[in-house]
């Protein structure tokens, strides 16, 4: 799928992402969210409209860098405010990736091309894993929604970008022990990882692992996220070396 046509699909699903937290954090602003110790659905809201102004001055600055933290609107301290503060970013994030050619220079956080698209793919992910966050804060462990399954693909492929750039590092992980091959059973998806002394290899398409993970993308790329458990022999098939697939679980984040 071509650079383009991901960005129309990461807008669409920033903009129904943000919607429906807003919405929950109006309807449910004091419910906590166990996956983000400490936050209510109020406190996730307010994070995602500051990450959403943060992109917001990434994208309309001339100099490289987040903009100022100081020159950013903030959460408001009013909780009743928050769900406004999130439409209101996103609708202004979204009218700004409207116009904008995802090809076009911009910085980025991690060694990656110095091109916008950068900044509609880590929206996209960052709203999918968060929405995801508040419907299961309603109903923890019952969550029926899912992310889409071509972004959830590109989802995944993001994930070990960002896991060879930050993860590696704050997990302190050195080996996965062995190679561990991920299979998307709902949509053309499947990976190779190998991580020995801390460098990680990620190969597409099939192979034989130490251990193996079989699920959807959606829920491959919400495990990888640490917000489902891959060994969780209901929701995923495993096959291999136990020790493989809990050296990935570890390297999970939140």
């Amino acid at each position: 799928m071509g650079a383009v046509v991901h960005a129309a699909l990461m807008r669409t699903a920033i903009a129904a992402d943000a919607t429906r937290i807003a919405e929950l954090a109006e309807s449910h602003p004091a419910t906590p969210v166990p996956t983000c110790p400490g936050w209510d659905i109020a406190r996730l809201g307010g994070h995602l409209g500051r990450v959403h102004r943060m992109t917001i001055g990434v994208l309309t600055n001339t100099v490289d860098g987040f903009a100022a933290a100081d020159s950013m609107e903030k959460p408001p301290a009013d909780r009743d405010a928050i769900p406004d503060f999130v439409r209101r970013g996103a609708a202004e994030l979204d009218a700004l990736l409207a116009v904008r050619d995802p090809e076009s220079p911009c910085w980025n956080f991690l060694h990656e091309p110095l091109r916008a698209y950068f900044w509609f793919r880590r929206q996209a992910h960052e709203a999918a894993v968060h929405r995801w966050d508040a419907e299961n804060a309603l109903t923890p462990g019952l969550v029926t929604w899912s992310v889409h399954p071509e972004l959830a693909v590109d989802g995944i492929d993001e994930y070990w970008v960002m896991a060879r750039e930050r993860l590696l590092a704050a997990r302190n992980i050195a080996t996965l022990g062995g190679s561990l091959h991920l299979h998307s059973t709902d949509v053309t998806g499947e990976w190779m990882i190998e991580i020995n002394d801390s460098v990680l290899r990620v190969d597409h398409g099939h192979g034989k692992g130490t251990a193996a993970v079989r699920g959807t993308a959606s829920d491959l790329f919400l495990g990888l996220w640490g917000r489902y458990d891959l060994r969780n022999e209901q929701r995923f098939e495993q096959f291999g070396a136990g020790k493989v697939i809990a050296a990935a679980v570890a390297l999970g984040g939140t």
